[in-house]
C-alpha cells in the first residue's frame, strides 16, 4: 500500500507499535474449552482487547486500511476462537466489512457449521452475520476484473455452500433460534445478491471504527459491471431453502425470529427473482387464509388485522408479483377496503398493497376508498393517503380523480376559493377549519405544523401532472410563511419537490423564489434553510445566482460566523466579492 507522505508512514508505523507481537501458529495458542465454547486467554486475547481499544480510539482511512489486513490476517491465524471472544468477536464484527474476498473466505469457512458451533452463540452467531453480509459485495461473474481472484472465489462459495446445507437440514430449528435466525437471514440475503444489511442489531458502544477522516468505501469494493451475476450455485441453493420452508410453515410462522426468517426468505426470493417466490407466497397466503371465518368476513383481512400473521401478509404483498396481488385483492380485499384502512394495524397492508399494485387495482382502490379518504385520516392514519397519493402519482391516468379526493377529504375541494388555502391544512392533516380559532381562516404553514406524512403528501401532489392547485396555494402564501416552510424539516422537502418536479413550470418556480427575497440570510444561517438554498442555487440561473449574492453580499460577515451559512459563503464567493445588482426575473 502507497502512502503519500512520511508523516502518514510514521504515524502508522507507531499505531502498529502499539498492538501485542504477532500471534502465536494455532497449535501453540492458548485456548480454554469451556461448557459452551472456546474462549481466548492470554497474550491472544489481550492481542485482541488490544485491537478494539485501538478501533474505539478512532483511525484515519489510512491507518484503518492497513489496520484491518493485519489484524484479520492475526484472526485467521488465530482460527474460530476469535468469534466467540468478547472483543474479537467485536473487532471481526467492524473489520469484516471491509475484508478481501480472499480474506473473507478464510475467516467464513471455520465458523460454518450448527447450532452447536459459532452459529448459535451469541457473539459467533453475529461473526457469522457480519461474514455473510460481505458476501454479496465481493462476488462477481467468473473472471470479472472487479471479482476475486478464482481461488478465492471458489473458496467462498464452498463456504456459503456448506452453511446452506447446513442450515437447509435443519432449517426450521435454526429459524426459531434467537441467534441463528440472525444467520439465516444474513445467509438468505447472501444467497440473493442484496448487499448491505438488514435490520441493524443495538450497537455494541464503541465496536464501530471512528475514522478521524472522511470514510472511503470499504476496501475491496468497488463499482460491480452491469450485468454482474452471482456464482450459479447460490439461485440453486436459494430455491432449495424455499422449499423447505413452503413445507414447514406451520412451524415459522411463530416466534417472531422465526417469521423474520420467512418475511426475509420473501424478500430474497423477489430480489432474486426466483420463480419460487411465487409458491412461496401462494403456499403462505393459503396457509393464513384459513377456512371459518363467519359470513361476510375475509380471512385475509383477518390475519391483517393479527399483529404476528399480518407482517407475514405484508411481506407477501411486497414480494408478490402482478397477477398475484389482482388475485389477493379481488378474492380478499376487494369491498372491505374501509374496515381495513381504519384498522390500526391492517391499514399497513393496504399501504404495501399499495406501494407495488398495479394500475388496475390502485385504480379499483381509489374508486371503492377515494369517497371515505376522511375516515382513515381521522383515525390518525395518514400513511393510507400518502400511499395511494404515491401510487396515482406512478400511474398518471388516476392522478385528476386522486387530487380531487385528497382535496375533498381535507374540504378543501368546495368551493374553489378554498383550493387557494390548501397548502396549510394538507401540510398539518388536518381538515378545513378543524381547530381554528376563527372558523374558516386557514393559518399560514409554520416549522411546528408541517407534519411528516402532510410533507410527503404535498410532495407526492408536486409530481403529479397537473400541479396546479399546490401550486396555487404555495404561490398565495406570504413570504414569511414560505421562508418558514424552508425552515422546517419535513417542509424543506416540499421546497425540494417543488425544485426538482418536471411538472412543476419554471415561470411558477421562479415566482416562489422571488417571494423569498428578503428571507435569503435567514434560510443560509439556518440547518434546513441552507440546504434548501443550495438546492436552488444548483437549479437555478447565473442571473438568479447573482441576484441572490447580491442580497448576501452585505451580510456576509454573519455569513461567516455561522457554520450552515459559511457553506453557503463557499459556494458563492466570487459572486459575493462582485456583487451585481440583479432582479429575480429571469
Amino acid at each position: 500500500m502507497g502512502l503519500g507522505a512520511g508523516g502518514a508512514a510514521g504515524a502508522i508505523l507507531c499505531l502498529l507499535l502499539l498492538l501485542p507481537p504477532p500471534l502465536p501458529p494455532v497449535g501453540a495458542m492458548g485456548v480454554r474449552r469451556g461448557r459452551v465454547a472456546p474462549v481466548l486467554e492470554g497474550d491472544v486475547a489481550a492481542y485482541f482487547r488490544r485491537a478494539l481499544e485501538t478501533l474505539q480510539e478512532g483511525l484515519s482511512p489510512e491507518e484503518l486500511d492497513l489496520f484491518a489486513t493485519n489484524v484479520l490476517a492475526e484472526a485467521v491465524a488465530a482460527g474460530p476462537g476469535v468469534a466467540l471472544d468478547p472483543s474479537g468477536s467485536r473487532v471481526l464484527e467492524a473489520l469484516l466489512p471491509r475484508a478481501p474476498a480472499a480474506v473473507l473466505s478464510r475467516v467464513l469457512s471455520p465458523l460454518v457449521g450448527g447450532l452447536g458451533g459459532p452459529a448459535g452463540h451469541p457473539l459467533g452467531a453475529r461473526v457469522l452475520e457480519a461474514a455473510l453480509q460481505r458476501v454479496p459485495e465481493v462476488v462477481g461473474p467468473p473472471g470479472d476484473a472487479v471479482g476475486p481472484p478464482g481461488d478465492a472465489m471458489g473458496r467462498l462459495e464452498d463456504a456459503v455452500g456448506r452453511q446452506a446445507a447446513v442450515v437447509r437440514g435443519e432449517a426450521v430449528a435454526f429459524a426459531r433460534h434467537p441467534n441463528g435466525s440472525f444467520v439465516l437471514r444474513a445467509l438468505l440475503r447472501a444467497l440473493a445478491g442484496i448487499q448491505g444489511a438488514g435490520p441493524p442489531h443495538p450497537p455494541h458502544r464503541g465496536a464501530e471504527p471512528k475514522p478521524k477522516g472522511a470514510e472511503p468505501a470499504a476496501k475491496g469494493v468497488e463499482p460491480k459491471p452491469k450485468g454482474a451475476e452471482l456464482p450459479p450455485s447460490f439461485p440453486l441453493l436459494l430455491g432449495q431453502l424455499a422449499e423447505v420452508f413452503e413445507e414447514n410453515l406451520p412451524s415459522l410462522v411463530s416466534p417472531p425470529c422465526a417469521s423474520l426468517c420467512l418475511q426475509g426468505a420473501l424478500e430474497a426470493l423477489r430480489h432474486s427473482q426466483s420463480a419460487a417466490c411465487t409458491r412461496l407466497c401462494d403456499a403462505l397466503i393459503g396457509y393464513l387464509a384459513l377456512p371459518g371465518h363467519a359470513p361476510g368476513e375475509s380471512p385475509l383481512v383477518a390475519a391483517l388485522q393479527d399483529a404476528q400473521r399480518g407482517r407475514l401478509v405484508e411481506a407477501v404483498l411486497a414480494a408478490a408479483g402482478p397477477q398475484q396481488l389482482r388475485d389477493l385483492f379481488r378474492e380478499h380485499l376487494q369491498g372491505h377496503l374501509v374496515g381495513v384502512a381504519n384498522h390500526r394495524l391492517a391499514n399497513h397492508g393496504l399501504q404495501r398493497l399499495l406501494d407495488h399494485a398495479p394500475c388496475d387495482v390502485v385504480g379499483a382502490v381509489l374508486e371503492e376508498l377515494g369517497p371515505a379518504l376522511q375516515q382513515p385520516l381521522a383515525r390518525g392514519h395518514p400513511g393510507v393517503l400518502t400511499a395511494l397519493t404515491g401510487a396515482c402519482r406512478r400511474h398518471p391516468p388516476l392522478q385528476p380523480q386522486a387530487l380531487r379526493r385528497v382535496l375533498e377529504a381535507f374540504d378543501c375541494w368546495e368551493p374553489p376559493e378554498r383550493r387557494q388555502g390548501c397548502v396549510g391544512p394538507l401540510a398539518a392533516l388536518r381538515p378545513w377549519g378543524v381547530g381554528d380559532k376563527e372558523q374558516g381562516a386557514e393559518p399560514e404553514p409554520t416549522p411546528g405544523a408541517v407534519t411528516l406524512p402532510g410533507s410527503l403528501l404535498l410532495q407526492h401532489l408536486l409530481h403529479f401532472g397537473d400541479p396546479g392547485p399546490v401550486l396555487g396555494a404555495l404561490a398565495a402564501l406570504p413570504p414569511a410563511a414560505l421562508a418558514a416552510l424552508a425552515l422546517s424539516p419535513p417542509g424543506s422537502h416540499v421546497w425540494d419537490a417543488l425544485l426538482a418536479s418536471p411538472s412543476v413550470p419554471p415561470r411558477a418556480r421562479r415566482r416562489l423564489l422571488r417571494k423569498l427575497k428578503g428571507h435569503f440570510l435567514s434560510l443560509a444561517c439556518h440547518r434546513n434553510g441552507s440546504r434548501v438554498l443550495d438546492a436552488i442555487l444548483a437549479s437555478s440561473s447565473p442571473r438568479t445566482r447573482a441576484a441572490i449574492a447580491a442580497e448576501l453580499a452585505p451580510q456576509r460577515p454573519a455569513l461567516l460566523r455561522d457554520p450552515h451559512g459559511r457553506g453557503v459563503e463557499r459556494r458563492l464567493r466570487l459572486l459575493l466579492r462582485r456583487p451585481r445588482q440583479w432582479r429575480l426575473e429571469d
